[in-house]
């Protein structure tokens, strides 16, 4: 079990693009108009987010996503906010040069849900396409949460830090092999709501399938594999933990394997909580 504990109070609004650096900035309609405003952010490859395929990790990247599209959709449903329900992420390339930017737009705002379009680019690829991404968001109450913003919104980009850990020590992920693989529900991967961020629970995902694919034993190895097309849905929520996924290998063609994944709450009853598919290739 890793024992990575942040080293100051955590904010639940803003930990994960603490860690990410995440740079976020809203593009409000162009001269005044009506409509929904669209949403940017960068992230910068620091060394410990690179993966096996040289550029962020997959798991890292849906966090930036789910991130971005919740501000997104939050944005276009005020005085309310939301919660992520799917996010589905198709990955072209996983050698990023970095940095990366991300653009999304509301597709569809509904009474009780938001549906969000992301594209993703590598500005040291001249823009070339690193990923597309389609994430819904259920419509909520905020409760006593804090969602009063200056408009247009923006949130900086950290300073760099040194000596931060991987991304399995700080998502807690156990060390392991095989088809199992646990997570430790830590404060500091609970959303505003107090339950597992939809960035952690795919970047679990991430790293389950990543290991089912390298099958079980002390000699199978990951070093070679990269998740990379990814479809989550978040069926519960997880509050108590720790969090399991489960993974069935599905097969498919030379250096392209279907995973599925399932993810349950052990302190819950062992119910549930989200279920999804991660292709993992070969590099």
């Amino acid at each position: 079990m890793s024992e990575f504990t942040p080293s100051g109070p955590v904010n639940a609004r803003h930990y994960m693009s603490e860690y990410f650096r995440l740079e976020r900035w809203e593009i409000p309609p162009a001269d005044g108009g009506e409509g929904f405003s669209e949403f940017a952010g960068r992230v910068p490859l620091d060394d410990h987010h690179r993966g096996a395929g040289g550029g962020l990790r997959t798991g890292a990247l849906l966090t930036n996503l789910d991130s971005i599209g919740g501000f997104l959709s939050g944005l276009s449903v005020l005085p309310q906010w939301i919660v992520t329900t799917s996010l589905m992420v198709t990955v072209t390339r996983l050698d990023h040069r970095g940095p990366l930017r991300v653009h999304g737009r509301v597709l569809r705002r509904g009474r009780n849900s938001v549906v969000v379009g992301m594209e993703v680019v590598d500005e040291g690829h001249l823009d070339g396409l690193v990923a597309a991404a389609i994430g819904t968001f259920a419509v909520l109450d905020p409760g006593d949460m804090n969602v009063e913003f200056e408009r247009p919104a923006f949130v900086a980009m950290p300073a760099p830090a040194t000596d931060l850990p991987l991304p399995e020590e700080f998502f807690r992920i156990e060390p392991g092999t095989g088809s199992t693989t646990r997570l430790d529900l830590a404060d500091h991967l609970r959303n505003p709501w107090g339950i597992l961020h939809g960035g952690a629970a795919a970047m679990l995902a991430d790293v389950a399938s990543c290991r089912a694919a390298a099958g079980p034993g002390p000699s199978a190895t990951v070093e070679h594999l990269a998740a990379a097309d990814t479809v989550l849905h978040y069926l519960r929520p997880a509050r108590a933990g720790p969090v399991e996924a489960r993974c069935r290998v599905l097969g498919g063609p030379p250096g392209r394997t279907l995973v599925r994944v399932a993810l349950h709450d052990l302190g819950s009853e062992d119910r549930l909580v989200a279920m999804g598919s991660v292709v993992v290739r070969s590099v």
